[in-house]
């Protein structure tokens, strides 16, 4: 009896959302219209017991919703109602990666709609706590939409946490944390990272970037000094030298140049990212040996 029961549920509710389409047939087609659906309490009654199979059914209605507005019609899909199927259908199963995935693709490159979908990613980390994805989606979305390198970084620093084998995580949160003008923090969380890690090509990627960010750190103390020296910050890293502040300025082991941006920042002009030219040359001797 219990399985009959769900049996029916499972067919109303997909009759229900199939029966949004119905407009389709004939010559005359009507717009698509996304459907609103129920309260989570009342889906939940409805599902009988299986929200899992609620929960899926409502992904790929908006799925397959999203798909026929860009693949045949070109219109602008009703984004509030996707996003409200997408929270709901996570409501049911908070479990269900799909939805986050779509989310994060549908509705990223969407500044307004970025606060509402970091508090669906908080969601997904709540209940998927050992998924990376997660907090590296809400990584890239502080750091590219709303520009916050520091909230970005902590994000990311949960992703690397995640995946203890991969420096890139990590390297990239210490330099989100340096462009949040953050380098103590950043040098903090390197040395941190690189005493748990035993994986030697992870150490020596990371030993760069901390030596890099060090070099740093020493040339914004000595522009502090010069300011309150002299009252004023200096023109440029050469008067620091001049002013018998530093005896030189160190080598960025990327390769660039240390100086100062029109805000009086200390930045290098390798951006901290390694030279191509010295990566494929890298490569070009590890082929030969």
């Amino acid at each position: 009896m219990k399985r009959l029961l769900l049996g029916f549920g499972a067919t109303g509710m997909l009759a229900w959302l199939i029966a949004s389409y119905a407009s389709l047939g004939g010559r005359a087609v009507a717009p698509l219209r996304f459907p609103s659906y129920p309260p989570v309490w009342a889906l939940q009654a409805m599902s009988l017991g299986n929200k899992e199979l609620a929960s899926t059914l409502i992904f790929y209605n908006a799925q397959f919703y999203f798909g026929e507005k860009y693949a045949w019609r070109r219109e602008t899909p009703e984004y509030q109602r996707l996003f409200v199927a997408l929270d709901k259908a996570t409501d049911l199963d908070p479990r269900n990666m799909d939805c986050y995935y779509f989310a994060q693709g549908l509705f990223s490159d969407i500044k307004p709609a970025i606060p509402v979908l970091n508090r669906l990613l908080q969601k997904g980390m709540r209940y998927r706590p050992n998924d990376w994805y997660l907090p590296f989606f809400l990584s890239a979305n502080y750091y590219f939409q709303l520009k916050d390198p520091v909230t970005a970084a902590h994000y990311l620093q949960r992703a690397a946490a995640l995946t203890p084998n991969s420096s890139l995580f990590a390297s990239l949160s210490a330099r989100m944390l340096y462009q949040g003008n953050q380098t103590d923090a950043a040098i903090s969380y390197l040395e941190a990272f690189i005493k748990e890690t035993n994986n030697p090509g992870v150490r020596q990627m990371l030993f760069k970037r901390l030596e890099a960010l060090v070099a740093i750190q020493y040339l914004e103390r000595a522009v502090a000094a010069f300011a309150k020296e002299h009252g004023h910050p200096p023109q440029s890293l050469t008067e620091l030298i001049r002013f018998g502040i530093i005896k030189k300025i160190p080598a960025d082991p990327y390769g660039g140049t240390f100086e100062l941006d029109a805000t009086g920042r200390v930045v290098t002009t390798s951006k901290l990212v390694e030279a191509w030219k010295n990566h494929d040359k890298r490569n070009q001797n590890q082929q030969a040996q």
